[in-house]
């Protein structure tokens, strides 16, 4: 995708406030798709990153997420093969007994029909993450993940994510610990191009 994409956003954010404005001058070609290359694109995929990702560093998820795929042969089961693969050998690559049960029971779901991501595409940004969080163990971390790296959502504001909400109360001197709340109706200001604004807080 082209960075021109988020020229609008850009010079929305500088005017919107005067510590994302220095943000924005500091890195003026910053691209949120490129950002996120680096990480799962696709939609199961991106989902069992973040259920993977909770609570850990992103070196950690990228490593269990590697241990998990050496047990497929160097590739992401899909979800009958995760729901084949089991709670034993997924404990074995580092996850926790909680997140492997939230795998398993994601797998189920897609087996049985009961969730279908590809219905995420047409759906607005609520609805999807309504969709997605129906499932045990995805929240609105997970939720926000798979729609900022699959379907690339130009106004997703991770307020559930701990590394921006410290980065914001370093960046605007706020005192902490701010809630999950409390940064939703901070990250109100850059609407409608919260994803831009996220990554330039999240970069800072």
């Amino acid at each position: 995708m082209s960075a021109d994409r988020w020229a609008k956003g850009r010079a929305l954010l500088r005017a919107a406030d005067p510590r994302m404005a220095t943000l924005v001058d500091a890195d003026p070609r910053l691209d949120p798709d490129a950002f996120f290359d680096d990480l799962p694109a696709d939609l199961w995929t991106a989902l069992v990153f973040q259920v993977i990702g909770q609570e850990v560093s992103l070196t950690a998820a990228r490593a269990i997420r590697g241990r998990l795929e050496a047990l497929n042969d160097g590739r992401l089961q899909t979800p009958a093969e995760l729901l084949a693969t089991d709670e034993e050998a997924l404990r074995g690559a580092g996850l926790s007994r909680a997140k492997a049960v939230y795998l398993h029971d994601l797998a189920r779901c897609l087996v049985e029909g009961r969730l279908d991501l590809e219905r995420l595409r047409v759906l607005d940004d609520d609805a999807a993450r309504n969709e997605l969080t129906q499932a045990k163990g995805v929240g609105r971390f997970t939720a926000d993940g798979v729609l900022l790296l699959a379907l690339r959502r130009p106004d997703v504001w991770p307020a559930a994510d701990l590394g921006l909400r410290r980065a914001a109360e370093r960046i605007w001197e706020l005192d902490g610990p701010v809630s999950v709340a409390e940064a939703d109706a901070f990250g109100e200001r850059f609407r409608p191009w919260r994803t831009l604004a996220a990554v330039y807080v999240l970069t800072a």
